[in-house]
């Protein structure tokens, strides 16, 4: 992107006003299926909606009073954004069957090697590769120990 104050700009108010409705109805819908969930279970979706709701309703408001301005877009790489999307849902639908750790390790290495631009070394990959474990184990200790959230364990993982 560049960085030059005279830079070609754009104006955003149509696209935050896009954005923030869309995100609101996204946050209201949350909310409104997290209603006939448990207490405990119903904190963190809720959470989440009301923080989104928060942020979405102040920008709509900023996009009616504030005239933002954004740079120009840069053309981009639609391959690569094509691909996050297409490991996203693959990383979603194969949860069932890998279980959330196999299924989070291969998303994350495919995700690592999409976005990333710069040469692989030996030291960056074993640091990429610490760096991921360490993420998932994180999210696996949040929710599947410490909110006991039930995680997939896999279909394939089942008999074993």
């Amino acid at each position: 992107m560049s960085t030059e104050l005279n830079a070609p700009r754009v104006d955003a108010r149509r696209s935050d006003r896009v954005l923030a409705s869309i995100m609101i109805v996204i946050a209201l819908g949350a909310l409104w299926f997290s209603r006939d969930m448990s207490i405990m279970a119903s904190i963190f979706p809720r959470t989440i909606a009301t923080l989104l709701l928060i942020f979405s309703v102040a920008l709509l408001v900023r996009a009616f009073i504030a005239r933002p301005q954004m740079p120009k877009p840069q053309p981009g790489s639609v391959g690569r954004r094509l691909g996050l999307v297409g490991v996203m849902l693959a990383w979603s639908f194969s949860l069932k069957w890998l279980g959330f750790i196999a299924a989070s390790t291969l998303a994350a290495v495919a995700l690592s090697l999409l976005a990333h631009y710069h040469g692989w070394t030996f030291k960056r990959a074993m640091a990429y590769g610490l760096v991921l474990a360490g993420i998932i184990a994180f999210f696996y200790t949040l929710f599947a120990i410490l909110l006991n959230v039930p995680l997939p364990v896999g279909l394939l993982w089942r008999d074993l």
